[in-house]
């Protein structure tokens, strides 16, 4: 599924549900899991705005499959969201 058809799908699957603003002063930073569905707000302020999206990677790769079930907490959101299991 290419980044496009991923975004369509999204958009899709969430329109209508609950949103949750995240709002901080300057220099706030938020972490949030890549699989979070996000869009931006409209700019009611005179001065620019940015944001930044850079990749985090993990020390190791994600193991879905672990014997004894240690899944770190973004693999159980990724299973989760794979309905898996997980959280």
């Amino acid at each position: 599924m290419t980044s496009l058809e991923l975004g369509i799908a999204a958009a899709s699957a969430t329109e209508g549900m609950q949103e949750a603003l995240a709002l901080g002063r300057a220099g706030t930073v938020y972490l949030c899991h890549p699989f979070l569905v996000h869009a931006a707000q409209p700019h009611g302020g005179k001065t620019p705005r940015f944001m930044a999206q850079p990749p985090l990677f993990p020390k190791v790769p994600f193991k879905l499959d672990r014997a004894d079930g240690n899944y770190s907490l973004v693999e159980k959101a990724i299973l989760a969201g794979l309905s898996r299991g997980g959280l």
